[in-house]
C-alpha cells in the first residue's frame, strides 16, 4: 500500500465532503468518464471473443471452429487487437487531437468521440470477415484515441484543486469498470451462437448516454478563457464551485483570475509553435509525461487484459473464468485510488505500485521458468501450490497496477502542462501511450510463443525503470493547475538543469509564462 512520508493523517471525510460541495463538477466528471467506460468495454470484450466459436466461424472462417483447440493465428489475433491501437494513435497524433481540443472544445470533442464509437460498433457487429472486423476496430480506435485525450483533460479542468486527483482518477475507474462489465457479459455470451455480436452492440448503450448527457454539461472554463469568452468562464466557474450554502464565489473568482493571468502571460510569448512543445521546459515536461504513459503500457498490464485466456490456460484453470476474476480485481482495486490519490499522493502511489508490480513479474518469471512442466506448447504447474502462487502473483500485479499506475499517470499528465500548450502536450503523451499499447498488443503473443514466461522478466525490468522515474517525480496533489509547473522547476533545479530547462520561459515583466507563483494559492 502507498503512503506519503511525513504527511498529516488523512481525514476520511474530506473527499466525500468536497464532492458533495462540488456536485456540478462531480457530475461533469462522471458523465465525461463514460468515454473511459467505452475504452474499458473495448479492452474487456476482445480477449474472450477471439476464443468464441461462432466468431471463429463467422469472422475467422476456421474450418475447425467448433473444436476447443482451434485458434486464430497469433499474428492475426495480435493484429486484431493492435489495429485498435493504430486507430487510437491516429487521433492521438498531436496535430489532430489538439485541433479538436483547442478548436472544437473539450465538450464537443467528447460528443464527437461518442458518434464515431457508435459507427465502429456497428461495423464490428456486422462483420463477415477479418478485414471488415479490422475496419470496425480501427474506427472504434479513432474514437477512443480522441476520448483518451479529452476526457481526463476535461475532468481536470472542471475540478477544484482539492478534488482534481479524485475526479481525474474516475477516468481509470471507469476503464476498469468497463473491462469488468465486458468480461462478465462475455461469460454469458461467448458460448451462444452469435453472442459475439451482442457483446459488441451492448457497447453502444454508454455511447448513446454520452450523446444524451454532454450537451447539458458546461464547457471547460479554461477553454472558454482561451477563446476570450471570459464572462462565460466566470459563470461556469461560479456554477462549478458553488457550495450547498451558496459559498464558493471567492474561490471561483480567484481561480478565474489565475486562469486569465496565465493566458495573458502566454499571450506575451506570441503565438503557439510546435517547436515549443519539444524544447525548453515544455519539451522536458512532455518527455516526462511520455515516459509515464509509455511505462504504463510496457509494465505489461494490457498483456493480461488482451491475452489473458492464452496466458491463464497454463495455470490449469478455466481461462475465461479466471479472466473475469482478474478483471474484477482490476475494478475493485481501482476504488481505493480515488481516495489515496489525494491523501497518500500521486508520487507515493507510483513508487509503491512499480515496486509491487516488479516483484509480481519477477515471481511469475521464476515460477514459470522453474516449476512448469509439459511438452511443447502445453505447460502446467508442477503442483497445485505452484498454480495457486502464480494465480496470486497475477492478482497482486493487477491490484498494484489498478490502484497506482492505472489512475495516477492520467492524473499527472492532465495537470503538469501549461494551458497554452496543454492540448498539444497531452496529444503527444497520449499518443505515446497508444504506441506502447500497440507494442504490447502486437508483440505479447510473439513473446509468449518464443520465450514463454521470460515475457514477465521483460515486464519486470520495465517496472524497475518505472520505479526509478516515480522516485524523481514531485507531488502535485492540492496544487492549482496554474502552479503545478513550479514543482517540476524545483526538480529541474535539483538536477542542475534548471537554467537550461527554463531558458526563455519568462515574459518581459518577469512573470513566468504558463504558471503563476507557487506561493499564490498553493493548498495543503
Amino acid at each position: 500500500c502507498a503512503c506519503g512520508g511525513g504527511a498529516e493523517p488523512p481525514n476520511l471525510f474530506i473527499a466525500d465532503s468536497a464532492m458533495c460541495n462540488h456536485g456540478r463538477a462531480t457530475t461533469a466528471a462522471l458523465a465525461a468518464s463514460l468515454g473511459a467506460f467505452l475504452f474499458g468495454l473495448d479492452i474487456g470484450y476482445i480477449a474472450p471473443i477471439l476464443e468464441c466459436p461462432s466468431f471463429k466461424r463467422d469472422v475467422g472462417h476456421l474450418s475447425d471452429w467448433a473444436e476447443p483447440t482451434s485458434k486464430i493465428s497469433p499474428a492475426s489475433a495480435g493484429f486484431i487487437v493492435a489495429v485498435f491501437s493504430i486507430g487510437c494513435i491516429s487521433t492521438s497524433f498531436p496535430p489532430v487531437s489538439s485541433y479538436f481540443l483547442d478548436v472544437w472544445g473539450r465538450r464537443n470533442s467528447i460528443m464527437l468521440g461518442g458518434v464515431v464509437f457508435l459507427l465502429g460498433c456497428f461495423l464490428q457487429a456486422s462483420s463477415r470477415s477479418i478485414t471488415m472486423f479490422l475496419a470496425g476496430r480501427l474506427v472504434t480506435g479513432t474514437s477512443i484515441g480522441l476520448l483518451s485525450n479529452v476526457v481526463p483533460l476535461y475532468q481536470a479542468e472542471m475540478a477544484p484543486p482539492q478534488l482534481r486527483g479524485t475526479l481525474t482518477a474516475m477516468y481509470n475507474m471507469m476503464i476498469t469498470t468497463g473491462i469488468f462489465v465486458a468480461a462478465l457479459a462475455d461469460q454469458f455470451l461467448v458460448d451462444i451462437d452469435g453472442g459475439w455480436k451482442t457483446a459488441i452492440l451492448m457497447q453502444a448503450i454508454p455511447a448513446v448516454m454520452i450523446l444524451a448527457a454532454m450537451p447539458f454539461l458546461p464547457r471547460s472554463p479554461r477553454w472558454l478563457v482561451q477563446q476570450n469568452r471570459v464572462k462565460e468562464a466566470e459563470q461556469t466557474l461560479l456554477e462549478l464551485r458553488k457550495g450547498p450554502r451558496g459559498d464558493g464565489e471567492a474561490q471561483a473568482q480567484q481561480e478565474l483570475a489565475d486562469i486569465v493571468a496565465e493566458v495573458e502571460a502566454e499571450a506575451l510569448q506570441g503565438s503557439k509553435r510546435w517547436g515549443d512543445v519539444f524544447s525548453g521546459r515544455v519539451g522536458v515536461l512532455v518527455a516526462i509525461g511520455a515516459l509515464l504513459q509509455l511505462f504504463q503500457q510496457l509494465v505489461g498490464m494490457n498483456a493480461f487484459m488482451y491475452f489473458g485466456p492464452r496466458i491463464f490456460t497454463s495455470f490449469n484453470v478455466n481461462p475465461n473464468v479466471f479472466q473475469t476474476m482478474a478483471n474484477a480485481v482490476n475494478m475493485v482495486c481501482t476504488v481505493p485510488a480515488l481516495y489515496l490519490i489525494e491523501t497518500a499522493g500521486r508520487r507515493a502511489l507510483l513508487v509503491s505500485g512499480a515496486a509491487g508490480m516488479a516483484g509480481s513479474c519477477f515471481f511469475l518469471w521464476l515460477l514459470g521458468s522453474r516449476f512448469m512442466v509439459g511438452d511443447g506448447d502445453v505447460l502446467v504447474p508442477s503442483s497445485r501450490l505452484v498454480g495457486w502462487m502464480m494465480e496470486a502473483s497475477v492478482f497482486a500485479f493487477i491490484g498494484c497496477f489498478a490502484c497506482t499506475w492505472g489512475p495516477a499517470v492520467w492524473v499527472y499528465c492532465a495537470e503538469m502542462f501549461p494551458l497554452k500548450y496543454r492540448a498539444r502536450c497531452i496529444g503527444v503523451t497520449t499518443m505515446t501511450n497508444w504506441v506502447g499499447n500497440f507494442l504490447i498488443a502486437q508483440f505479447t503473443p510473439v513473446l509468449l510463443s518464443s520465450i514463454g514466461f521470460g515475457t514477465f522478466l521483460v515486464f519486470g525490468i520495465c517496472c524497475g525503470l518505472a520505479f526509478l522515474l516515480a522516485l524523481w517525480l514531485p507531488e502535485t496533489g492540492g496544487v492549482p493547475l496554474e502552479q503545478v509547473g513550479n514543482l517540476f522547476d524545483e526538480r529541474f533545479a535539483q538536477l542542475g538543469i534548471g537554467d537550461k530547462v527554463t531558458e526563455g520561459a519568462f515574459s518581459k515583466d518577469g512573470m513566468e509564462a504558463g504558471y503563476g507563483t507557487l506561493s499564490e494559492g498553493k493548498t495543503s
